[in-house]
């Protein structure tokens, strides 16, 4: 059996997608999963070894023609397309697959017939299986909107059997980094801790809090970082990616700035604790026998965000960013 699975979205996406690639595995291992990527969770892929081929798509044109070109090389039974976007449907319909099958999502902020109308009458003509998801009538329903057990019902719905608690850990089998015996909490300097709630100047007086405890603190930084945490960058010392390959050991708060996947991987691997916003470092952490504390945006509906990308089959924190006791509950959850 030959299996295609096209998400070429974002890295938490993919994670999300990794136990149906586990699931299907458990049940047979004969059947040989390939997995259609975008640049930004390609990394993901490879370090998943029940993936049979990987295939990257870049949204050029003569890039999206030679994916579509390859898939139609490999002569699927299924092709099951998770990620939106009418590019993610044409390398569907355009491979040979005897069975196709399209996840929608409607809109999570405005309930109108037109949300996805384009994406839904493709699906209808072209699709073996169409599954669309209305996400406010199932989150005012408490119908399971977690996108992994979304795409379960999709899987399920084509007569494949999967099992439904698959579950990724240790993914990653990476060293971990000497932290002078004490406990280590990495915090990921996403843009999105800074809002009317919380400002850089409650950040640094948290981080003042915690490093008078038992523990040593390691702030992660990705592209959105510099951004916003001005004072953050003055205030310690940064190590660079380079720098890291030779740490021995860490003993004071440092940045980590800019490190490689497999590095960045390594630290979260290494820390008793991680506090991050809601972003792709909650599912890479989920992934680690770390402990997990998440700060949900309260602007934009964080309990439907919560219940489609809470991270899966791991025991997690779950705070907002309007709550009035955040600093006292960041410093409890290390405790």
């Amino acid at each position: 059996m030959r299996i295609c699975l096209v998400r070429n979205d974002k890295m938490g996406d993919m994670i999300l997608t990794l136990p149906i690639v586990q699931g299907l595995k458990d049940v047979n291992e004969d059947f040989k999963i390939d997995i259609v990527c975008s640049k930004k969770n390609q990394k993901i892929c490879k370090k998943f070894k029940l993936i049979n081929k990987v295939f990257l798509l870049e949204n050029y044109f003569f890039q999206i023609l030679k994916t579509i070109s390859k898939l139609r090389n490999q002569n699927y039974d299924y092709i099951f397309t998770f990620s939106p976007g009418i590019v993610s449907i044409l390398i569907s319909i355009f491979s040979k697959s005897k069975t196709k099958s399209l996840l929608i999502f409607k809109s999570r902020y405005k309930n109108n017939y037109m949300s996805k109308f384009f994406d839904r009458i493709l699906g209808k003509i072209f699709f073996t299986h169409c599954l669309i998801i209305d996400r406010q009538l199932r989150y005012s329903r408490n119908i399971p909107l977690h996108q992994t057990k979304i795409m379960m019902e999709l899987v399920t719905k084509n007569g494949l059997s999967l099992n439904n608690d698959a579950e990724i850990r240790n993914m990653f089998e990476l060293a971990e980094i000497d932290v002078n015996f004490k406990k280590l909490c990495l915090i990921h300097l996403s843009s999105k801790w800074i809002n009317k709630y919380f400002s850089e100047k409650n950040f640094i007086n948290l981080l003042d809090k915690l490093k008078n405890s038992k523990i040593n603190i390691v702030m992660t930084t990705d592209a959105t970082s510099k951004n916003v945490f001005y004072e953050i960058f003055k205030k310690y010392e940064i190590v660079t990616n380079e720098e890291f390959n030779n740490l021995k050991s860490i003993n004071n708060v440092l940045i980590l700035d800019q490190l490689s996947f497999d590095n960045w991987t390594s630290i979260i691997n290494s820390s008793m604790y991680v506090i991050t916003p809601e972003c792709g470092c909650t599912h890479i952490a989920s992934l680690s026998e770390t402990q997990l504390c998440v700060i949900y945006d309260s602007d934009n509906v964080p309990d439907m965000i919560a219940k489609e990308y809470a991270p899966w089959k791991k025991k997690y924190t779950k705070l907002f960013s309007n709550n009035q006791n955040l600093e006292k509950e960041l410093i409890s959850f290390i405790r």
